[in-house]
Formats: C-alpha cells, structure tokens, sequence
C-alpha cells in the first residue's frame, strides 16, 4: 500500500523514419494487451537521413506534439521513450561459443570479437550481447556450442537520440535493432510457428530492407538491402514527372498484377513498382543461397513481410510467384485490442517494429533476443566530453557575503582530501598492488602444477589400460591367432569374409558370396573345425541392386578347450557332422593347426 519506490513514468514506443514519426503505449490488462495511447505525424523535412536522427531538436519538438495528441500528461511522471535505428546502422555478428561457458570469460571473449569486426573504436561504441540457446547444438568435432548475438552502434548515435529525448522532455529507455524488433512482434502475433519452423522476416522499410531467416524466434542469418519504398517512390517520381510526395501517395493505388490498367499512369507505375520487387526478390533468393551454402540444404517454410512496403497491394502474390515459397503480409496488431478507426487495416504491417519496442519482453510467450544499446545509460555531462549542452556560470548576479569563507574552508578540505588520497594512491596502493601480484602468480603456478599433475595422472591412467590390454592379448589370447589362421584356409572360393565378431563364446561371420554352395561350404569347414562346434547359417539374402552376390552370416560356438599338440594329420575328428569341403588339402591344413596349436602350447 505504501511505495516508497520512485514512480516511473509512461513507456512509450517511438518509431522514426524519413516519412513520419509514430508514438504508440501499450499497456497488459486482464483482456490482453491493449493500446493505450497513439499519434502520428510526418517527419520534417531532412530532419532523418539514412533512418537515423539528424536534427534531434526539431525531431524533439515533433515528439512534444505527438505526447500532447496522444494525451500524455504534460506534469506526471518524465514519459521513457523506446526507439529503434535501422539495422545498416548497427554492426550485428553471430559467434559460436562452447556450451557453460563462465559469464566472465563469454564477456571477455564478446568484447574482442567486437575488437575484431566493429569498424570503429570501441570506446566510441555502445554494446549489447545475448546467448541464444535455441542455437545450442553438437558440432562435427564433438563439442557442444551455442550461438551468442553481438550488437554495436557509434555512440553519437545514440547520443543524438538523447538530444532529441532532452528537446522532448522525456528519458531515453530501450535502443534496439529495428529488425530484431520486428521478430518479437512476429513471436507475440504468432507467425513464427514451432520450434523447427523456418521464416524469412523481410521488413521493407522506408531507407532499406531488412533480411532475417529465424528460427525458434532466433535470427540465424540477416542482412539489409539499401531498396525501400524511398527508392520505389523517387522511380516512380522520375518515370511519371512527378512530385516526390504525389508519387508516394500513388503507391496504395498501384495493382501490380493489372495487365491492363484503365490508367497509363497507373500501369507504367506498377511497371517501376514490379521491376523495384523483383530487385528485392533476388536478394532474398541471394540470402536464402547464402545461408545454405553455410548450413546445407534447408527449406524455408514461409516468408513473412512488414513495414511500409506492404502498402502496395497484391505484394505476398508477387513474392510467392517469384519464390515459389508461401509468403503473407504480417499483422502485428491482430492479438491487440485497438481502436480500428484510429489505426486502419492499411498501417497495421507497418507499426511491426514498432510494436516490438513497445511491448515488455516478459509478456512474449516465445524467448526472444532483446538487445538494448542504451543498456548503460547516459554519461553525465559534466564528465562527458561528447556533451550536447555547455555548462557555464552566471556571472550576472554578485555572489553573496558568506560565499568566500565558505570557498575557503572548502579549499582547505579539497586540499586535506587531495593530501590522503596522494598517500593512498603513492604509498598503500602500490604496495597492496605488489602483494596482490605476488599471490597472483603463486596461484597461477599452482594452477600450472595441479594441471601439470592432471595430466601425468591421466596418462598413466591411459598407459595402464593399455598394459591390460597388451596383457590379455599377450597372455589369455594366443589361440584366436590359430583359429584366424585356419578360417583362412577354410575358406572357399567365391566367399569373401567382411567382418568377424566374438562376443563371450559365440562366433559370427558376414561376408558376401557368389552362390549358396560357397556359403554351406564355408559352414561345414567352420564345423569341422578343432576350435568351432555347432556351426550353422544364421541368413543368407540377395540384394535388389546387387543380384549377383549374397549376404550371409554364420554363427558357430568356441570350443571348451584349445587342440592338443598331440593331434596328427591321421587322426580321426570327433565331430559327427559331415565331412568339410575344403579348398587345400587335409593333411595340409591339419599339419597347419598342429603347428599352429603347438606353438600356442609352448607360448604357455
């Protein structure tokens, strides 16, 4: 009941462009999410070039006229102002990370990927990094990574939008991507379908257009295009010799799948629109290539389109033609109640980013990536030496009697702090500093050692397996050698062995064969065999594309006890079963195991 936490003021949405400057509040009530305030009006005139703020002060007092339209109170609480910038103005990179990486360590390594890629100092840049962990995946050596999104703007970009905040007389709150907006406006109104669905976001936007294939909500892929509705415009403009704004206002009359229209103005316009679309077309197939030459052979599922290029009518055909993927206009606003003759069925694509800056990301069901590039805040100016305002003093008004006292006594406890500090900063520092370095390279030997030991544990750990291993081959196994040797004698001709498995006292044998003669031979050698007993045929099949060899396996059991040296080539076998087709001769191959068991026998 008693708050005594500082109120904060309305949030408020702000999308900027070259052709007008939106103001949108939205607010969750028990029925949903709703909007609570709305304005529009157009940009002057060079006020926003290249979709960024160029004359902050004149854009701050078009927002001060949209705040009155929209009924925000002029002495409530200091209205926060979300924005977005365009995507070209924002250096974006996806980078692999492994799997738990410490927050400290993602951090450091975040900071030098930006180091490497963002073409400007990194102090001059505000940042902003995410973990994606729809991303998380197994890569081919075996390691299991994680994708994490890097976002860096100059900061005299953002700090025109806070100029432009000052003007208004409100806070600057969230600075975001524009076409990450837009994705989590596609996640709330539910475009994006499940986890495996595949989209392509192109958001067309007045400067560009922006690309982004996503994933779960996640952007694998992305990139803006500099075609927009100002090119489209400034075609149509010079094919028809007229006005700028005249032609901008011809773009929601424009059919560009009418072959025949009753006006030539008409028809020579959906001419230029059609040839701007399949310009914009080709590099959406140049991406969707792109990203499988990376991935692989992946289908895209549906291309979803926002922005103010969704005006010109027929749109999702042309694409879905051009394509040959399904693609629908987007509706941000279909899960919001809001006034319907306020916002008309026409604006509604275009307020995507929008809506995506408005929202709070905790009342998306889908996780989101939500960067903000104004995550630090604003450096105060009197330590700013980008500061937008000069601080002087007024030197009109004498100062009054107590002010030289109180300015001496002052100097006397800046002097005393200066002295403490001094001997803080020359003497007791310096000297912790050492101690602190002393222990920090004792911990960085022990570290050195107890790895150094780590690893001599670990190789002895391997170098005793294999002696194991060694041991038994060496010791326990010397009669597999012999019962290999005479397999390869016992083998017929037309039967080739692929693949031998032991497993306890079984036996199998799979190969390939020329006919079912060899197979049956090879069974009854492996039966007449001194280490092998109930041989049998387990399966013998002819492949459909191969119909000249058969696939067989042959299971047989080991016998209890090695041959004896006593065994000689004339001594009958005990074995019942009848008498083996052989490849050699008898006495040969019975010569051969004697040798064969006799040096088994003198191994032990």
């Amino acid at each position: 009941m008693f708050g005594f936490g500082k109120r904060k003021g309305p949030t408020l949405g702000l999308d900027i462009n070259s052709d007008s400057i939106t103001l949108l509040q939205l607010e969750k009530t028990r029925a949903g999410i709703e909007v609570a305030r709305f304005a529009c009006q157009p940009t002057p005139a060079n006020a926003v070039r290249e979709g960024v703020v160029a004359e902050p002060e004149l854009i701050g007092e078009v927002v001060i006229d949209l705040m009155n339209e929209a009924g925000v109170p002029p002495s409530g609480q200091t209205p926060v102002l979300n924005i977005v910038v365009p995507a070209q103005a924002v250096v974006i990179r996806l980078m692999p990370v492994p799997v738990g990486m410490p927050e400290d360590e993602l951090a450091d390594v975040v900071t030098q990927e930006a180091t490497n890629h963002v073409p400007f100092p990194i102090a001059d840049a505000n940042l902003d990094w995410a973990v994606m962990p729809a991303t998380e995946r197994t890569d081919f050596d075996g390691v299991r990574r994680v994708d994490v999104i890097l976002a860096a703007i100059q900061r005299s970009i953002v700090e025109a939008y806070w100029r432009m905040a000052d003007a208004a007389g409100a806070k600057l709150g969230r600075v975001e991507v524009s076409s990450l907006a837009v994705i989590r406006s596609m996640a709330l109104s539910g475009y994006l379908g499940s986890s495996g669905h595949l989209s392509m976001i192109v958001n067309m936007r007045q400067d560009a257009t922006d690309i982004n294939i996503v994933r779960s909500c996640m952007p694998l892929f992305g990139r803006s295009v500099m075609l927009g509705v100002e090119a489209m415009t400034e075609a149509v403009s010079r094919s028809l010799d007229m006005p700028f704004d005249q032609a901008l206002d011809m773009l929601p009359e424009i059919s560009i799948f009418n072959p025949n229209p009753t006006d030539p103005k008409m028809g020579q316009a959906a001419q230029v629109a059609r040839t701007i679309f399949s310009d914009i077309s080709d590099e959406l197939s140049k991406s969707l290539e792109f990203y499988r030459s990376q991935v692989g052979d992946v289908k895209m599922d549906q291309i979803i389109l926002a922005g103010p290029g969704c005006m010109v009518p027929g749109l999702d055909q042309f694409f879905s033609n051009k394509l040959n993927v399904r693609t629908v206009i987007s509706d941000p606003m279909r899960d919001i109640r809001h006034d319907e003759t306020e916002i008309v069925d026409r604006m509604r694509p275009i307020l995507a980013a929008l809506i995506g800056s408005s929202i709070e990301p905790t009342w998306n069901p889908s996780y989101t990536v939500d960067l903000d590039l104004n995550k630090e805040g604003r450096v105060p100016l009197l330590f700013d030496e980008r500061a937008t305002q000069t601080m002087t003093k007024d030197l009109s008004i004498a100062p009054p009697v107590w002010q030289k006292p109180v300015l001496i006594a002052g100097i006397a406890l800046l002097a005393l702090g200066l002295a403490a500090y001094g001997i803080m900063r020359y003497v007791d520092l310096p000297q912790k500093e050492q101690e602190i370095e002393t222990l920090s390279n004792e911990i960085m030997l022990g570290n050195q050692q107890m790895k150094s030991m780590a690893n001599t544990r670990q190789e002895n750990t391997i170098l005793s397996a294999r002696k194991r291993v060694l041991d038994a081959l060496l010791k326990k196994h010397n009669r597999w050698s012999a019962l290999l040797s005479e397999l390869t004698v016992d083998t017929p001709k037309g039967v080739q062995i692929d693949r031998i498995t032991l497993r306890g006292k079984e036996m199998k044998v799979e190969g390939i064969a020329i006919d079912f003669n060899s197979v049956s031979n090879l069974a009854i050698n492996m039966g007449g065999s001194v280490f092998l007993q109930d041989s049998q045929v387990d399966w013998v099949t002819r492949q459909e594309k191969t119909p000249e060899r058969l696939d067989f396996s042959i299971s047989a059991k080991l016998s209890e006890a090695p041959p004896s040296t006593s065994t000689t080539p004339n001594q009958p076998q005990s074995n019942t079963m009848a008498q083996p087709v052989k490849t050699g001769s008898q006495p040969m191959k019975n010569q051969k195991i004697a040798e064969l068991a006799g040096g088994e026998n003198n191994a032990h």
